[in-house]
C-alpha cells in the first residue's frame, strides 16, 4: 500500500511540479518560523530542507523557471539596498567597508583551506561558502557559474546538487554560530556588558533606553495637539509664547469668537481666544500654565495632520545629526513639522537629536499637510501614498541586468560571467537613480519584498527538488566535515572583525556587535543582538555593513567558482 501511495504521489508531482514547489514553501516556512530560544531557521533555509525531503520522490523543474525567479530576487535585492549602499561608499564610512572586506577575504581563505583539507569538489565547496556566509543568493550565482564550466551534463547537475545540499547543512550551523557570536560571545570578547553599553550610546544620542517590536507603540504618543482657552497668555505674541515652550511646540490655530485668526508670529492673543498647540508630548504637558485651561472639546480649533515618509536626497545633510534636520526646518519656516522617525534598510532608528542621518534614509515627518509638503521639498522627495509599481522602469532594469550577465570574460582560461548577478548590478543602478529622483520608477518596499521573498524561495525550492536524490550520498560522505568547516568559516572573520573594529577602528562596542551581524547579512543575528542590547543601537552598525555585504557576497559566487576551476582544485566530485 505504501508503494502504491508513493507511486501516486510521484506521478502527481511529476505531472504537476508546481504542487511540489508550493508544498516546499508551505512546509519550509512553517518549520522555519519555529523559534528555539534566539534561533529561527528562517523560511528560505526551511524551504530548502523541505524541498530536499519532498524531492526524494523525483521531481523535475524547468531550469528557465529557476533563472527567472532568481533574476527577480536578485534585482529586487540590488534595488532595495542601493540607497544605503551608495550612501555608505564615501571617505567617512570606509571603516564599515573594511569590516566587510575582512569578511570577504577571510571566508574565502578559510573556505579554500577546508577545500584542500577535505578534498572538496567545486559544488560542495561553493555550497559550504554560501552557507557559512549565510548568503542564500550565493547559491544561485555559484550554481550558474558551475553551469558555465563546460563539464558534462550529468557532472554539472551533480555539482549543482552539491551546492544546494552543502549550503543547507552548513547554513544551519553557521546561523547558530553567528547568532550566538554577535549577541553573546562578541560582548564577552570585548569585555563589555552589551546592555549597559547600548544604554550609554542611546544616552549620547539623546534618547531613552527602549526597544519596541514593529507592532508596538507607546500609549502616550510622542507628538500630539491640544486646545487651550487663553488666560495667562493674553497680551503675548505667538512668537513669545512659542519661545516659552522652549521653541519645541507651535501654535497652529487661533479662534476668536466666530472668527479664525491667521497665525502670525506677531499676532497678539486675547483673553478667551481658543488656540491649538502641537508639538512633543513632554512640552505640551506644561502648556496649560503658559496659555490657560485646556479645552475639553476643541472642535473650533481642530485641524488635519499627516505623517509622510520623505526620502532624504540633500547631499549636504549626509551624516549630519537629526537635530540639524530639525534646525533646518525651523530656519526655513516649516512651522509645526516634526521628525517622528528614521528608517534605514527597512529598519527603524530612533529619531534622537544625536542620531546620524544619511542620504537615502526615509524620514517620517509629522505636521499639517501643507507644512509637511514644504518640508518634503526642502529635504528630498515625499514617497507617494500609493502601492503602484512602474513596470516600465522595472522591466528596463531587468532586461539590462540580463544583458550584463551575458557578458563573458576569460579568467585564466576559465569563462567568467556574472549571469543573474548582472541583475544585481542593474538593480543597484536603477535603485540609486530612483533614490536620487523618487518622482519616477516607483517600486514600493512591499512589492520589492515580495519579489525578494518569493523569487528566492521558489528558486531555492526548485534547486532542492531537483537535487534531492543526490543529497543523501553527499551527507554520508561529508556529514561531519561540513558543519565543522561552517563553524570555523563563520568564526574566523567575525573574530578578526571584532578586534579590528574595536582596537584599530575604535568603534562603539554596541554598534560593532550590530555591524558583525550585518557583515554576515544575518537578520536573525541582529534581532538577537537587539534583544540582548535592550534597544536599537546595534542597528546603527548593522544597516551599513548589511547593504555592502548584500552586494559583495553574491558576487563571490562566480568569482569563487572561477578561481576554483583556474587552480584546478578537485574540479569534480571524487
Amino acid at each position: 500500500m505504501f508503494q502504491d501511495l508513493f507511486g501516486m504521489l510521484k506521478g502527481l508531482l511529476s505531472e504537476r511540479p508546481e504542487l511540489a514547489i508550493f508544498a516546499a514553501l508551505i512546509v519550509g516556512y512553517a518549520v522555519g518560523g519555529i523559534k528555539f530560544g534566539p534561533f529561527q531557521l528562517g523560511g528560505v533555509a526551511g524551504t530548502l530542507i523541505a524541498a530536499l525531503v519532498i524531492g526524494q520522490v523525483g521531481v523535475a523543474i524547468d531550469p528557465s523557471l529557476q533563472r527567472f525567479m532568481f533574476t527577480l530576487f536578485i534585482y529586487a535585492l540590488g534595488f532595495s539596498v542601493a540607497p544605503q549602499f551608495f550612501a555608505s561608499v564615501d571617505r567617512t564610512t570606509w571603516t564599515w567597508g573594511l569590516l566587510v572586506g575582512v569578511e570577504v577575504v577571510l571566508i574565502v581563505v578559510v573556505a579554500f583551506v577546508a577545500t584542500w583539507l577535505f578534498k572538496l569538489d567545486v559544488g560542495t565547496a561553493s555550497g559550504l561558502l554560501a552557507g557559512s556566509a549565510t548568503e542564500s543568493a550565493m547559491v544561485g550565482t555559484a550554481s550558474e557559474a558551475i553551469g558555465r564550466l563546460g563539464l558534462a551534463t550529468d557532472v554539472t547537475k551533480a555539482q549543482q546538487a552539491n551546492v544546494a545540499s552543502a549550503y543547507a547543512l552548513s547554513y544551519i550551523f553557521s546561523l547558530i554560530t553567528i547568532v550566538l557570536f554577535a549577541s553573546q560571545l562578541a560582548p564577552r570578547l570585548l569585555g563589555i556588558n552589551l546592555r549597559a553599553e547600548a544604554r550609554k550610546v542611546m544616552a549620547k544620542l539623546g534618547g531613552a533606553d527602549e526597544n519596541l517590536d514593529a507592532d508596538q507603540t507607546h500609549s502616550f504618543p510622542s507628538f500630539g495637539s491640544r486646545g487651550f482657552r487663553v488666560a495667562a497668555a493674553a497680551g503675548k505674541t505667538v512668537a513669545a509664547l512659542e519661545t516659552e515652550l522652549s521653541g519645541a511646540s507651535t501654535i497652529e490655530g487661533i479662534r476668536r469668537g466666530a472668527t479664525t485668526v491667521p497665525v502670525l508670529e506677531t499676532c497678539l492673543l486675547e483673553t478667551g481666544d481658543e488656540v491649538a498647540v502641537t508639538g512633543p508630548r513632554a512640552t505640551l504637558a506644561d502648556a496649560a500654565r503658559v496659555f490657560g485651561p485646556e479645552l475639553g472639546a476643541p472642535a473650533d480649533v481642530d485641524f488635519i495632520v499627516e505623517t509622510r515618509d520623505v526620502v532624504l536626497t540633500r547631499r549636504d545633510m549626509h551624516r549630519t545629526d537629526a537635530a540639524a534636520i530639525v534646525d533646518l526646518l525651523r530656519a526655513s519656516h516649516c512651522r509645526g513639522v516634526y521628525l517622528a522617525g528614521i528608517k534605514r534598510m527597512d529598519r527603524s532608528l530612533p529619531p534622537l537629536p544625536g542620531a546620524k542621518v544619511r542620504t537615502g534614509d526615509v524620514l517620517r515627518l509629522y505636521g499639517k499637510p501643507e507644512d509637511v509638503a514644504r518640508a518634503a521639498r526642502l529635504l528630498g522627495e515625499a514617497e507617494a501614498p500609493n502601492d503602484t509599481t512602474d513596470f516600465v522602469y522595472l522591466g528596463g532594469g531587468l532586461v539590462l541586468g540580463i544583458l550584463i550577465g551575458l557578458v563573458t570574460v576569460p579568467l585564466a582560461g576559465v569563462p567568467l560571467a556574472l549571469g543573474s548577478a548582472g541583475a544585481l548590478l542593474s538593480g543597484l543602478g536603477f535603485g540609486w537613480l530612483r533614490s536620487r529622483r523618487p518622482t519616477f520608477g516607483r517600486f514600493p518596499p512591499a512589492a520589492s519584498q515580495i519579489l525578494k521573498d518569493l523569487g528566492l524561495s521558489v528558486y531555492i525550492a526548485a534547486i532542492g527538488l531537483t537535487s534531492a536524490t543526490s543529497v543523501v550520498a553527499l551527507l554520508r560522505a561529508r556529514g561531519w566535515e561540513l558543519p565543522v568547516s561552517a563553524i570555523f568559516i563563520s568564526l574566523v572573520p567575525t573574530t578578526a572583525s571584532i578586534y579590528i573594529g574595536r582596537y584599530l577602528l575604535h568603534m562603539e562596542p554596541a554598534i560593532l556587535c550590530g555591524a558583525i551581524a550585518g557583515q554576515q547579512a544575518s537578520t536573525p543575528a541582529i534581532k538577537a543582538t537587539e534583544a540582548a542590547a535592550g534597544n536599537s543601537v546595534p542597528v546603527v552598525g548593522y544597516t551599513v555593513t548589511y547593504a555592502i555585504a548584500n552586494v559583495l557576497l553574491p558576487l563571490l559566487g562566480p568569482l569563487f567558482v572561477a578561481a576554483f576551476a583556474a587552480m584546478n582544485i578537485h574540479a569534480v566530485s571524487p
